[in-house]
């Protein structure tokens, strides 16, 4: 199955001119209060001329981490599918979150495009992160992990790992230094992540 994931916002031509270039089965709009209200009624109902099942998520635009989460929550919810996620639509912070959600979402997501306004052409956005390159396995746990449990220290994350205290540090410096965690307590030393590692998690 093919999904569409958009941000939608005051104007519909992007999202519907995506809709009529790609074969979709499934379409799921991303959009604030000012976009239900403006472009989301009119694209619905190209999306049922087309039959396109259709899902609204509402997000808060200014919540660029938050909306990273909604991306990434939806795009681990199409098992099987093939993905696009078209950042036409809808505020500069909610491309940008849709954007950063496609960059770690490995090969779940197709293509990130943004269709011109001028040719109504679809243009592929560069998706330079994929954490499972990034990062080894012991490092995404640690993020994963503290992404559960904000202030674990070193030894609340060896318990979950098969790893000695020794690697653990090891890896923790190689994060706090890749500016994915920091330390908000000296004594003893409890971690969280920062917004790039929440990204990675």
């Amino acid at each position: 199955m093919s999904v569409i994931m958009a941000t939608a916002g005051e104007e519909p031509a992007g999202i519907i001119e995506s809709l009529k270039m790609y074969h979709c089965e499934k379409l799921i709009l991303f959009s604030d209060e000012r976009g239900k209200r403006m472009a989301v009624p009119k694209v619905l109902k190209a999306a049922e001329v087309l039959n396109i099942k259709t899902q609204l998520v509402t997000v808060d635009p200014y919540d660029i981490l938050g909306m990273v989460d909604l991306f990434k929550e939806k795009i681990a919810e199409q098992r099987e599918s093939s993905i696009i996620l078209n950042v036409t639509g809808g505020r500069k912070t909610m491309a940008i979150a849709a954007t950063l959600a496609g960059m770690v979402a490995g090969n779940k997501v197709k293509d990130v495009i943004y269709i011109t306004e001028e040719e109504h052409k679809p243009v592929s956005l560069p998706r330079l992160l994929n954490p499972e390159t990034l990062l080894t396995k012991e490092k995404r746990a640690i993020l994963q992990m503290l992404a559960k449990k904000k202030g674990a220290t070193a030894e609340d994350l060896q318990t979950g790992m098969e790893v000695k205290l020794q690697a653990v540090w090891k890896h923790l410096r190689e994060l706090e230094k890749l500016g994915y965690i920091r330390a908000y307590e000296r004594k003893p030393r409890r971690l969280e992540l920062t917004p790039s590692g929440q990204l990675l998690a």
